[in-house]
């Protein structure tokens, strides 16, 4: 059995993106969803915390270490988008685009679309100096990074809140089928 790293985006003291339907911060929100797709095979997933109060890079690289130390076979860091425009709107999945972090990235993202119903904004590849690259860079297992829908459009957050147990669900199936591959 394989092992498939959780890495909550932020941390307790900066929360990330706010949610615009109930003012909830990314942090909040995603240790709610990682706990979800936890309990569905326990076995399988770690959750990991970033450490707060140290500087972004050197939380990333501490969290990162502690995935290693673990040994996962790939990491998935849950975020949601936001945007200032409040129509922004859809699911995406960012990968390194290394071919471990690709092959996973293409069984999340269509997983998690099928499950919000929202817009398929695609897979976006990030080099580790781009927003969001640090995390998918860090450490050795391939890395993907999710962003399933924006906090800062309501329609999304209903979305979000309505099928959140089928996204839970969505990813923990799109994790077990990554791991029969390898």
């Amino acid at each position: 059995m394989g092992k498939i790293a959780l890495v909550i985006g932020h941390n307790a003291w900066s929360q990330g993106a706010v949610r615009v339907t109930d003012g909830r911060g990314e942090y909040d929100w995603m240790t709610d969803l990682a706990s979800q797709i936890f309990t569905q095979e326990p076995a399988l997933f770690r959750v990991f915390r970033r450490p707060a109060g140290i500087g972004y890079s050197t939380e990333i690289r501490r969290a990162y270490a502690e995935v290693d130390a673990w040994g996962a076979d790939a990491s998935i860091e849950l975020h949601f988008n936001s945007a200032a425009a409040g129509s922004a709107t859809g699911t995406e999945t960012l990968t390194s685009g290394t071919t471990g972090s690709l092959r996973l990235a293409k069984l999340i993202q269509p997983a998690m679309v099928n499950a919000l119903g929202l817009r398929d904004r695609g897979l976006v590849t990030r080099r580790r100096g781009d927003r969001g690259g640090e995390s998918l860079w860090q450490g050795r297992a391939p890395a993907v990074l999710i962003e399933p829908y924006f906090g800062s459009n309501p329609a999304d957050c209903v979305a979000a809140d309505r099928h959140f147990a089928a996204l839970a669900s969505a990813l923990h199936i799109a994790c077990a089928t990554y791991l029969k591959g390898n």
